[in-house]
């Protein structure tokens, strides 16, 4: 392939029928889009403009090749601006219950104050892969330590094992083994159950009565008495300070679980910008 420089050069002047306009619209001089031509010319071994009246025309090789430059050129400027366009809608991925309970009481607000951001929700408790371009950012619970990825904590929540009162009335709870006869549940796509009991002692041991549904669902359940489960404290803590709830087991945990937003390295687009400040005066 010709050098592209020279190509982009020899596209503008055939296309507008001027050095100088060339010159003008790719912001370089005019003796340097002359030199680009020429240069072509020598790759080609052919002329490809002469000179008509105070501008240029295109020979008839070079009517063939700026026909294809100008549609090839064409091609990427829209291949870019359908990567880069403002109207993208901004996509985020994010835990079912930090979408029910934290982001969708608060949405309106930005919404109000970015009515020209178009916003795509992806409620999933699957972790999701940023890699594949698919969404702008992600919100997800760990440690922050996630490989190749660059995480900014949002919510700090450790994990609680939670169960109404009533649930256990009447019931010696002394080991973590003496609940599993009991009714738990866990949120769709994720392993706290197992991790939690393997961390207690308990690792091939299971409850025998477990409901996976969506967190949102999982909360009320277990706040309607009907189960045990496990999930962030954040989204328990008024429960447990009233009573409504207590926790069982509390064990140290890592001081960095929370929320996290989770983004890949690099520049971001101005309305990933304007969400994640957003964000982040929210949780403030």
């Amino acid at each position: 392939m010709p050098p592209l420089s020279a190509l982009r050069a020899f596209e503008a002047a055939a296309r507008l029928g001027s050095l100088s306009g060339a010159a003008r619209e790719l912001n370089v001089t005019h003796p340097a889009i002359a030199q680009q031509v020429r240069r072509l010319e020598a790759w080609f071994g052919a002329s490809l403009l002469v000179r008509a009246g105070r501008g240029v025309e295109a020979t008839e090789a070079g009517t063939r090749l700026a026909a294809g430059l100008t549609e090839g050129f064409g091609a990427i400027r829209r291949a870019v601006e359908s990567v880069t366009e403002d109207d993208r809608p901004l996509s985020v991925t994010l835990t079912p219950t930090f979408a029910a309970y934290w982001l969708m009481p608060r949405l309106g607000a930005f919404r109000a104050a970015h009515p020209e951001i178009p916003l795509t929700l992806d409620p999933t408790s699957e972790s999701v892969d940023l890699r594949r371009g698919a969404h702008d950012l992600a919100i997800r619970f760990g440690a922050g330590n996630w490989a190749g990825l660059e995480a900014e904590r949002l919510l700090p929540s450790d994990f609680v094992v939670a169960a109404a009162p009533a649930l256990l009335a009447g019931r010696r709870i002394e080991t973590p083994a003496d609940l599993l006869d009991l009714p738990w549940v866990q949120e769709l796509g994720t392993d706290e159950l197992r991790v939690w009991m393997a961390a207690q002692g308990v690792p091939d041991a299971a409850p025998r009565n477990v409901a996976r549904m969506p967190g949102n669902m999982m909360l009320d359940a277990i706040r309607r008495g009907e189960a045990i489960g496990i999930t962030g404290r954040a989204w328990l803590s008024h429960d447990i300070g009233t009573g409504a709830l207590v926790t069982l087991f509390d064990h140290a945990q890592s001081p960095d679980l929370g929320y996290w937003i989770v983004t890949l390295p690099g520049p971001r687009r101005a309305a990933a910008k304007a969400f994640v400040g957003w964000l982040r005066r929210e949780a403030a």
